[in-house]
């Protein structure tokens, strides 16, 4: 008895100190608008966005010239001039100070297309990363929606545990009242208070873990990591409509981000096919120069001049040892397009089974909503009627708690299906790339 009390003071104290907290009454708009602001996952994916918009405009300077400035300034010393014998003949009267500069612009030509080809790649990366950015914008909401019906549960769960604790206090009291009149044994007291400590010990559970669900949601949604929050009620009355199972495979066929990202990697790979042709072309580029150097070069001896020259040139080159590769090269850039478009089969064949699973699945959830209403009802009169003839001495103990537990489990059961029709539709609209 004394350990019973201790839980019961431990129950009636941790209850008060919850109940001290304001809950925050949040609704699914909100859920998805704080997620994608405040979503460490989804600011990355912003700057791996930003950074591939950076590399496009890299790969548009190619185009541009290369434009480079040098400078030289040192002291000469006085060279030395040696007989054939390597004696001692004179010292030479060149200038101690020389200077060279130079501007030096080129302008590619002809690049065998790797220039546009470069540039070509880095917009097909740039749309990945934005259709990257949106897949996990939609498995964010998913992954928000899934822990915002846990919510949904526990706290379903919390009510169902409190109306029970009052319906057990109360037994207990009628079942006392019956021992001391002689009318059953001391084990049914035993039995009703251990049923009610159980009872007592779930909800504290359900509480603890309604505030460890709503701090993973704190952390994502940029709320204070003690905020208790509580989902709008109205969203498990709602019922969306469903459309047919074919138009959500349609649906992800045009939408779905991982098909997207499948297309854009065949486009990748056939883009480094283009690549890698290039490399067995030759190159072509325009030079000119200026170079103002000090002394004058190419007279002996030196001159303390300055002497200002400029040139252009026409620069051909061409990789012949490329040759040697360029079969195998090519055959592995084929055959990289070919695993692509595999790969891209083989994501219609997963969205086709995984639409299904997740259409078949909601309907399940429907279904068993509707069952499980009727359930509830029978659960509920079930427990009236075993209630009434325990206490008329009508039913053993046993048969009342089991009663009992069938219509807790009823309840918890429905609000669960619930909740599962809910999660199932938005599994649907992620799969179809609706969400």
């Amino acid at each position: 008895m004394k350990t019973i009390l201790h839980i019961l003071i431990l129950f009636f104290c941790c209850t008060l100190t919850l109940s001290s907290q304001t809950a925050y009454r949040l609704t699914v708009g909100e859920l998805f608008e704080r997620g994608l602001q405040n979503s460490i996952t989804i600011q990355s994916s912003i700057v791996k966005s930003q950074i591939s918009e950076d590399k496009v405009g890299l790969a548009k300077n190619r185009r541009l010239p290369d434009i480079s400035v040098g400078g030289l300034f040192g002291y000469t010393g006085t060279p030395v001039i040696l007989d054939k014998d390597f004696s001692f003949m004179k010292r030479s009267d060149t200038p101690d100070w020389k200077q060279n500069y130079q501007v030096t612009a080129t302008q590619p030509i002809y690049q065998g297309g790797r220039i546009k080809n470069n540039i070509e790649k880095a917009e097909l990366e740039k749309e990945i990363a934005e259709l990257s950015l949106q897949k996990d914008k939609s498995d964010l909401k998913l992954w928000l929606m899934g822990k915002y019906l846990d919510l949904f549960n526990l706290y379903k769960h919390r009510d169902v545990y409190t109306q029970n604790i009052e319906e057990a206090k109360t037994r207990l009291r009628d079942i006392e009242k019956m021992k001391e009149q002689g009318m059953i044994t001391t084990n049914d007291v035993l039995r009703s208070q251990l049923v009610l400590t159980n009872y007592q010990l779930a909800y504290k559970e359900t509480e603890n873990d309604i505030a460890l669900i709503s701090q993973q949601l704190d952390i994502v949604l940029g709320l204070d990591e003690s905020t208790i929050l509580e989902p709008d009620s109205s969203l498990l009355k709602s019922r969306p409509e469903i459309n047919m199972e074919n138009d959500y495979v349609r649906q992800a066929y045009t939408q779905y981000p991982d098909l997207k990202i499948m297309e854009k990697n065949i486009a990748l790979a056939q883009n480094n096919l283009k690549l890698t042709k290039a490399d067995y072309l030759p190159t072509l580029s325009l030079q000119a120069s200026n170079t103002l150097a000090r002394p004058v070069p190419n007279i002996s001896p030196a001159q303390d001049l300055y002497m200002n020259a400029w040139g252009v040139t026409l620069n051909l080159s061409y990789h012949i040892s490329s040759l040697f590769d360029r079969k195998h090269n090519t055959n592995a850039a084929k055959s990289l397009i070919q695993l692509e478009v595999l790969a891209q089969e083989q994501q219609k064949q997963n969205i086709r089974t995984d639409v299904k699973l997740a259409y078949v699945k909601h309907q399940e959830a429907l279904d068993r909503i509707d069952a499980l209403k009727k359930s509830v009802e029978q659960a509920n009169e079930n427990y009236r009627i075993v209630k009434n003839k325990y206490f008329n001495q009508l039913a053993i103990l046993t048969d009342l708690l089991d009663a009992n537990n069938v219509q807790l489990n009823a309840e918890l059961e429905l609000t669960a299906a619930k909740t599962n029709a809910i999660y199932t539709y938005y599994q649907l609209q992620k799969v179809s790339g609706n969400l």
